[in-house]
């Protein structure tokens, strides 16, 4: 389904463009610091959700790095340039869902297969561990988010290929207008309920088959996961069309 009509773009954007900018200007190198998520928050005018969100996007994207109690720097020199072109690319095509999930579908599903080919005993820890936030960060969105970008982006590090890890970040940058519509709460509690335990066993599936060497399993529930994302984005859109 593709949302033709035009759509505002969201205030976090900004704070993305802003700072992609400077590191590209070279006002911003390697190992600077940003200013604070109240800073930007005061800056721009929006919220520190919105600000965190932005800053979800540039790590995705490998420009920054968001250091527990330390804040946010930029990131050492890798192909930030390729990604930064191939973000814009996708981020003025990202209400294009159909086409999004086509290229979710075909990155992730082969990232989880080759995962559990390679995969070492660490990365099963690592992604239990991420799981496992997963399950723990239901009630509240900004760390639902984060938890479950990191869980993927994991899953694609764990192929050892460091070009999956790099387009699962941009990728995922781009689905967060989507992923807000996935993850959006409804009027009946045990619907909902029932939505998130499903994406939960889902992701606990894909894990565990990733930790047991079933590449076969890992590709077919991940391509099942993305199915299902994609048919709740088009059920939550219909339903927000309709109101």
């Amino acid at each position: 389904m593709e949302i033709k009509r035009a759509i505002a773009q969201p205030v976090y954007l900004s704070v993305v463009e802003y700072i992609t900018n400077l590191i590209k200007q070279g006002d911003l190198q390697p190992g600077d610091p940003l200013l604070s998520e109240r800073e930007l928050g005061e800056r721009f005018n929006i919220s520190r959700t919105s600000v965190r969100k932005a800053l979800a996007i540039l790590a995705g994207m490998g420009l920054i790095e968001v250091i527990p109690r330390s804040g946010a720097r930029v990131a050492p020199i890798s192909s930030q340039l390729a990604i930064e072109s191939l973000s814009h690319l996708i981020a003025r095509n990202r209400y294009q869902a159909a086409h999004l999930y086509e290229v979710r579908r075909i990155i992730e599903v082969q990232a989880a297969r080759l995962a559990a080919i390679r995969r070492e005993e660490a990365d099963v820890l690592k992604l239990r561990q991420l799981h496992s936030l997963v399950q723990n960060s239901l009630q509240t969105p900004p760390a639902l988010y984060q938890a479950d970008m990191r869980l993927h982006i994991g899953i694609a590090e764990s192929t050892k290929n460091p070009f999956f890890g790099e387009l699962m970040g941009v990728l995922i940058a781009a689905y967060l207008e989507i992923f807000n519509v996935v993850w959006s709460k409804w009027g009946n509690p045990n619907e909902e309920h029932e939505l998130f335990t499903h994406y939960i066993q889902q992701h606990g599936l894909i894990v565990e088959a990733i930790a047991e060497k079933d590449s076969e399993a890992a590709a077919a529930y991940m391509t099942q996961h993305i199915d299902d994302s994609r048919k709740q984005y088009e059920r939550m859109l219909a339903l927000k069309t309709r109101t």
